[in-house]
């Protein structure tokens, strides 16, 4: 039954992440126990979605640091160095379990403000305020 789940969930996530689909017989591990008909992972689609409460955009770091970003109108070459450094930096945070527990705008100010604090030390005091 958990792989059956974790399939259709796996289905799920490439519909919303990626922009070619992959084949459902794709999805699944070519030497396992169980292999499922595609009608039945699509079937499971809808319970999945249901326990979710139909939530599969989730907010992340990311999406506080593109939303300052957009906000600050940052356009030039070096603003997006500056994000594409805090894109690399969350990426490592984001893969470490022990940050798990804070919030995403948390993380993402955390970044933002260390990556500022590289760039610009002296000027990390008005950058805060």
């Amino acid at each position: 039954m958990t792989q059956f789940v974790v399939v259709a969930c796996l289905s799920l996530a490439a519909k919303v992440e990626e922009t070619q689909i992959p084949l459902l017989s794709d999805l699944q591990a070519e030497e396992t126990k169980y292999v499922f008909e595609a009608k039945t992972i699509q079937r499971m689609e809808p319970f999945v979605l249901f326990k979710l409460h139909w939530k599969m955009n989730p907010v992340t770091p990311l999406s506080f640091v593109d939303h300052i970003i957009r906000r600050l109108r940052l356009k030039t070459r070096h603003h997006w160095e500056f994000l594409n450094k805090c894109e690399d930096l969350l990426v490592c945070v984001l893969a470490d379990y022990r940050f798990v527990g804070y919030l995403p705008s948390v993380l993402a100010i955390a970044i933002l403000l260390h990556i500022i604090n590289q760039i610009e030390p002296c000027n990390l005091l008005e950058y805060q305020n």
